[in-house]
């Protein structure tokens, strides 16, 4: 008695392509002497394989676009900040430290206003990555 061989289910899946991507195919095929078959089988099982990754790229894309957006944003709004914040403490100095009561008050109200943007800053970092963390999620 022999054993019969069991034959594999091989079902085909036909598809058209238009004229230059089919020669596309052809042209990779010859290419790495393949046959066309098996540039398309490959094709589609990469496809199969990767799918899940592809489906998630555009949101990812559009997530780091916004994100590169707000850093601009962020950058920017920090940089006018800082112009002007300098601007306002030169000139402040320049009238108040004549003086050593006014040198001292001026150092005074330096280190308050330190402590306050260091408060400041904190509360305003919070809500930049609370609004960051929406957008990932959404």
């Amino acid at each position: 008695m022999t054993e019969s061989k069991k034959r594999e289910f091989k079902p085909k899946v036909e598809t058209k392509l238009r004229r230059e991507d089919f020669k596309r195919v052809d042209e990779l095929a010859k290419l790495e002497k393949k046959t066309k078959s098996e540039v398309v089988r490959e094709a589609v099982l990469w496809y199969l394989d990767n799918q899940e990754q592809i489906k998630n790229e555009p949101r990812e894309t559009a997530i780091a676009l916004e994100i590169k957006g707000m850093t601009n944003r962020i950058c920017a709004m920090l940089a006018r900040q800082g112009r002007q914040i300098g601007t306002i403490f030169e000139l402040s100095y320049s009238q108040i430290s004549g003086t050593a009561e006014g040198a001292a008050a001026f150092e005074a109200a330096v280190t308050k206003a330190n402590q306050k943007q260091n408060q400041s800053v904190t509360k305003d970092e919070r809500e930049v990555v609370e609004a960051m963390k929406k957008k990932v999620k959404g």
